[in-house]
């Protein structure tokens, strides 16, 4: 009979012939986050190179990994009778699509069928079948260092759904697209393709121009069939863009994850204190770095004197929003323009000191000196137009 590891013959054998070590304290392990970087440093950071040490395993065994991946979904995009001309790339932000051949702005570069998307009525019936498909986060304190006035932290927490599985929801709302009839999709490859805000999008709904499985093939005519169009022209080998819709900065970091620079759709808000005024309006600035006219109407009657107030009472009901639309007078105007100037101008500092202390975080950089430098356009504007503000 071979040896038995564990039997009852061999009970406490193997402790009386143990030396004795004096006991020692067991070194915390780290877990969660703290193991996952410690593993990632491990792998990827401190690898000793040259003869007898590591190998990088970040320049080969990534990209096969990520190559089989790919390998992996394209067959499956075949598989599902989705047409594109389009090429899926990777580089070290990610993945974007090339063209593969000459695109016209009219031409329809995607064609998804709908049988291969995931469907719902709502976005959050589109969550909760998301996460039913997959087979299964705290709050991060970096929102404490970003000096926007809590427009971050506002919007995060306004979007926050505990009821609804987050990873599904995250997804949900970085890559579902709308069909039309109220209804909404998760449709493969399309949230493969960059945005950018300048390009003219168009999609629409064919009815019965897809595939149909029949047998091993296919059968054209049958299923409806999401088509894309990009209004730009395109050479082969470069990479396509689409427009995700009229986003700002905060829009595309929140639901995307990303932050552009020189968006042309971006606006910012500031919030304005004023003492004795706790419904004072924000004031949001638009990429041109024009003023919204209601902060304005709104700043001329707090700052109106009383004989402004006067000629403003006497006015009909219902006409003050259009007196206000205009300025005031000579003086109420330059103070307006002297506290939005100021106002902005403290945004600025804390913008521009949030994005110096976001080395470690370059989204956060970017967002915060974007908001800074439109900011300060905002401020060229009014000394252009009032030379004698002061602020």
């Amino acid at each position: 009979m071979g040896k038995v590891h564990g039997s009852l013959a061999r009970a406490g054998k193997v402790k009386g012939q143990t030396p004795k070590v004096e006991a020692q304290e067991k070194k915390k392990q780290p877990r969660g986050r703290a193991k996952k970087r410690m593993q990632y440093n491990r792998r990827y950071v401190n690898v000793v190179t040259g003869m007898g040490g590591k190998r990088k395993a970040s320049s080969v065994a990534t990209m096969v990994a990520v190559a089989k991946s790919s390998s992996v979904f394209l067959g499956w995009v075949a598989s599902q009778g989705i047409e594109t001309s389009l090429d899926l790339e990777h580089r070290a932000d990610g993945r974007y699509m090339t063209c593969n051949q000459d695109i016209g702005a009219d031409d329809d570069f995607l064609r998804v069928p709908l049988s291969a998307c995931i469907k719902a009525d709502t976005l959050e019936a589109l969550a909760e079948r998301l996460a039913y498909e997959r087979d299964a986060g705290a709050k991060s304190k970096r929102l404490e260092t970003v000096t926007d006035g809590g427009q971050l932290e506002a919007r995060m927490t306004n979007d926050e759904r505990k009821d609804i599985d987050q990873w599904a929801l995250a997804c949900v709302d970085s890559r579902a697209n709308f069909l039309g009839e109220d209804s909404y999709s998760m449709t493969p490859m399309l949230d493969m393709i960059q945005h950018d805000g300048s390009v003219p999008t168009r999609a629409r709904v064919k009815k019965e121009k897809g595939f149909a499985k029949k047998n091993k093939g296919f059968a054209s005519g049958a299923g409806d069939v999401l088509c894309l169009t990009s209004g730009r022209q395109y050479k082969a080998g470069d990479e396509a863009f689409i427009s995700y819709g009229n986003l700002c900065n905060i829009d595309t970091l929140v639901d995307y994850g990303f932050v552009s620079k020189n968006n042309p759709c971006n606006a910012e808000s500031v919030s304005v204190q004023m003492m004795g005024r706790p419904d004072a309006p924000a004031i949001t600035v638009y990429a041109d770095g024009s003023i919204d006219s209601g902060a304005k109407a709104t700043l001329r009657y707090y700052l109106a004197n009383k004989e402004e107030l006067e000629a403003f009472s006497t006015l009909e009901k219902g006409s003050g929003l259009g007196i206000l639309a205009k300025p005031l007078s000579d003086r109420n105007e330059l103070d307006v323009q002297s506290f939005i100037a100021s106002t902005l101008d403290e945004a600025v500092y804390d913008a521009k000191a949030g994005a110096s202390a976001s080395e470690n975080d370059p989204l956060v950089g970017v967002y915060l000196s974007e908001r800074a430098k439109l900011l300060e356009l905002a401020i060229q504007r009014i000394q252009a137009k009032f030379p004698d503000v002061l602020f």
